[in-house]
């Protein structure tokens, strides 16, 4: 390959590259984040909301209204597989935001339920840090 198509066709490949990697990770939080939210009425586990281009901002109801826990599993299989609809869709360059917009997440996180030791979330980071270097994205030209 000559230089100036190695030029040319390198911006490309790390946009796409770039994409994979956004998407992996944006999963890998997505889902360690939804598996150790603490669920009661399933409302703050159905807030992880992955939008593209700007973060979400308005609270959605449970995705499955339940009591103690009841829907905790639907209501994270769905969340889930909504995170998968959005990114299936996500471009190279476009931003992907995951967000909590639920009214209690940050007590949540603080550790006011007994179901979780605080700090789940930045748990969740952690795990789309290591799903980052696990990628082990190439550029191949």
């Amino acid at each position: 390959m000559d230089l100036e198509r190695l030029c040319n066709a390198l911006p490309g490949q790390i946009n796409k590259a770039a994409n994979v990697l956004a998407v992996t990770v944006t999963k890998a939080i997505g889902n360690d984040a939804i598996d150790h939210t603490p669920v009661d009425t399933s409302e703050a586990e159905s807030n992880w909301q992955v939008s593209l281009n700007s973060p979400a901002n308005f609270p959605l109801p449970a995705i499955v209204e339940g009591s103690r826990g009841s829907t905790a599993e639907e209501s994270a299989r769905q969340a889930k597989a909504h995170i998968l609809r959005v990114l299936k869709d996500k471009q190279p360059g476009e931003p992907a935001w995951l967000s909590n917009v639920a009214e209690h997440i940050v007590d949540l996180n603080n550790g006011t339920s007994k179901q979780e030791p605080r700090g789940f979330v930045e748990r969740a980071e952690r795990k789309g840090e290591l799903a980052a270097d696990a990628a082990g994205l190439e550029i191949k030209l």
